[in-house]
C-alpha cells in the first residue's frame, strides 16, 4: 500500500476539489489526478465520481476515510517512534485541544517552552472530539472528560465558570466577587451554546437549583459573550480569563455542602504505551503547575495520579 496516495486520496476528501488538494500537496494537478487513478486501480475500486464539472466520493471512497486516516496516523507514529528509539528525543507532539483551551492556557505555555522540549503543534477540535483525536492520531487532547477505556489522562486541575458584568454594574460598584447561583435568577444571561462543556456545567447547576436566567442570548465564543457583558448587555457566563476591564464573579453551586465554585475540570489524555508517553507526562504536570502559578485553576489536581 503506497502511503503517499492514501495521504493525496485525504488531500482530495479534505480539500473537496483535486485542484485544490494540488495546491496544498503542492503539486501539479494531472500528476495528482494520476496518483488518485493508479490508487483506484490498485484497489479495483472507484473512490470518485464525476457530477458535472467536479467529483464527489462513492460509497466506498466514503467507508474508507476512517481507515485511512488510522493508516497515515500510524504511519507517523512508527516514523516518530524509531526517530525516538534512534536518538533518545521527542522531536515533536500534536496536541488537540479546543480553541478555548489553546487561547486560555495552552498557547501561553508552549511560549514557556524551549528549543530542547518536544516542539508542540496544536489541532483545534470541540470538546466531544478530542478524545477520539487521540485515538486517530494526535498525541494527546486537553479535554474535559476523563477518557474511558484504553487511554491514560492526568487532572490539570479545574477551571471556574464564571459570571462577568460591565463595571458599572451594582454588584460590580458593591465589590461583590462571589454569589449562589440562585442570585442570577431571572437576569439576562449571555451564555455559550450547547456545543460547549461549560454550558453542560452552567444547565445541569441552574437545573439542580431550579434557577432560569432570561432571556438566553448564545454565543459560542467567550471572549465575545464578555465583549458584550462589559457592554452592558447582560450577565457573561464564560471560563474565559477577564477582559474588557469586566468584573469576574464566583457563581456558587448550593445543591452541594460545602457550596463551592461552578467548575470545568480539565485533563491531558492520551494513549497507554505511546511511545513518547513519558515526554507527555511530563509536559502534563509542567502544563499542571502553570495552570497554578497563573491561577486558571481552582485546585492543582496534583493528588490525582493517572488512570
Amino acid at each position: 500500500m503506497n502511503l503517499r496516495r492514501i495521504e493525496c486520496f485525504l488531500a482530495v476528501v479534505d480539500a473537496g476539489t483535486v485542484t485544490a488538494a494540488a495546491a496544498q500537496l503542492h503539486v501539479a494537478q494531472p500528476a495528482l489526478s494520476r496518483q488518485l487513478k493508479t490508487f483506484e486501480r490498485e484497489l479495483r475500486l472507484r473512490l470518485f465520481e464525476a457530477q458535472g464539472a467536479r467529483i464527489v466520493l462513492t460509497s466506498a471512497g466514503r467507508a474508507l476515510i476512517p481507515s485511512a486516516r488510522r493508516l497515515l496516523a500510524e504511519a507517523r507514529e512508527f516514523r516518530e517512534a524509531s526517530d525516538v528509539l534512534q536518538t533518545g528525543r521527542v522531536e515533536r507532539l500534536v496536541a488537540a485541544t479546543t480553541s478555548a483551551s489553546l487561547r486560555g492556557f495552552l498557547a501561553p505555555f508552549i511560549a514557556t517552552t524551549t528549543p530542547a522540549d518536544p516542539k508542540i503543534i496544536v489541532r483545534e477540535f470541540s470538546h466531544f472530539d478530542t478524545s477520539e483525536a487521540v485515538r486517530r492520531g494526535c498525541d494527546f487532547a486537553i479535554s474535559p472528560a476523563a477518557p474511558e477505556g484504553d487511554l491514560n489522562y492526568l487532572l490539570l486541575g479545574r477551571v471556574p465558570l464564571k459570571a462577568f458584568v460591565a463595571p458599572e454594574h451594582s454588584w460590580a460598584r458593591a465589590g461583590v466577587h462571589e454569589l449562589p447561583i440562585s442570585a442570577f435568577d431571572g437576569v439576562p444571561a449571555l451564555i455559550a451554546s450547547r456545543h460547549s462543556a461549560s454550558r453542560f456545567i452552567l444547565d445541569d447547576a441552574l437545573s439542580r437549583s431550579g434557577v432560569a436566567l432570561s432571556p438566553l442570548t448564545e454565543c459560542d465564543d467567550g471572549q465575545t459573550i464578555m465583549a458584550l457583558a462589559a457592554a452592558g448587555h447582560g450577565v457573561g457566563f464564560s471560563t474565559d480569563r477577564p477582559l474588557f476591564g469586566i468584573h469576574a464573579i464566583n457563581v456558587l453551586d448550593e445543591t452541594v455542602n460545602p457550596p463551592r465554585p461552578l467548575s470545568l475540570p480539565l485533563h491531558v489524555v492520551w494513549q497507554q504505551g505511546h511511545f513518547a508517553e513519558a515526554s507527555i507526562q511530563q509536559l502534563a504536570h509542567r502544563i499542571q503547575r502553570f495552570l497554578v502559578e497563573h491561577e486558571i485553576t481552582l485546585d492543582s489536581g496534583f493528588h490525582a495520579d493517572t488512570a
